[in-house]
């Protein structure tokens, strides 16, 4: 009798063991802190997707939560408050020009209409982040390298630090306003400006009703036109 006890003694805390092999406990998530770019990077970017797809009205805390399948509070340990996330995407979009468009070697209108050119691609890409440009502006070491190489290049032309510094917000301010939201990029906007060309009265608009017919064509190079005016204008200031 004292062997079968024993016996189911030892079967029982066989089977115990086994159990326990079985469902052993949950091991914990290690969490990842902010240092982890990769999370990091993913929270930006599918905050500048809102963004991008629905304007800037859209972008919150809850919704940037949903779009990465996370509590929304999980977000704050990577990204500290909504201030923090704005700036992040004006990195990301200031990173995204191209700065290797640059070629040392060119005329100085050549390299101030590539940066503006490449500024004014970026912004395109992502006209609906400008109110956050303009709101926040660059504050990043990475966000400000197109700043920095825009002033450079103004300096190589020969204008003083100051000169070179309104230059950039000149140009910055230029481009911006080139690819704003009211701006149109598809060509939809022409038959409404034929509209308003017969709605105009020849008597009180005739060099506007003069100019009208040459703004379609305009509009496709008027960009490079404008920066190279503004460029002109600030060599001279520089003397050169």
């Amino acid at each position: 009798m004292q062997k079968s006890r024993k016996s189911e003694s030892a079967s029982g805390s066989s089977q115990a063991s086994t159990s326990g092999a079985q469902s052993p406990e949950p091991r914990r998530k290690r969490r990842v802190g902010p240092e982890s770019p990769l999370q990091r990077e993913l929270i930006v970017s599918t905050a500048l997707a809102i963004v991008d797809r629905d304007g800037l009205s859209a972008l919150s805390m809850r919704r940037l939560g949903a779009e990465l399948g996370v509590d929304p509070m999980a977000v704050y340990y990577h990204i500290p408050n909504k201030q923090a996330l704005l700036d992040a995407i004006v990195e990301a979009v200031m990173a995204e020009i191209d700065l290797t468009a640059d070629v040392p070697t060119a005329t100085p209108e050549a390299r101030i209409l590539k940066a503006a050119q490449a500024y004014r691609d970026t912004m395109r890409s992502h006209v609906n982040a400008l109110p956050i440009l303009l709101t926040h502006g660059p504050a990043t070491l990475a966000a400000m390298r197109p700043v920095e190489k825009l002033i450079a290049i103004l300096r190589d032309a020969g204008l003083s630090p100051a000169q070179a510094f309104a230059g950039m917000q000149v140009i910055a301010a230029a481009v911006r306003g080139a690819v704003g939201p009211a701006a149109d990029h598809t060509g939809n906007d022409h038959p409404d400006m034929e509209a308003l060309a017969r709605s105009l009265p020849q008597t009180e608009f005739p060099n506007l009703l003069e100019a009208l017919p040459t703004a379609i064509e305009f509009q496709e190079r008027g960009f490079d036109f404008g920066i190279k005016v503004l460029t002109r204008g600030l060599l001279a200031e520089a003397g050169n």
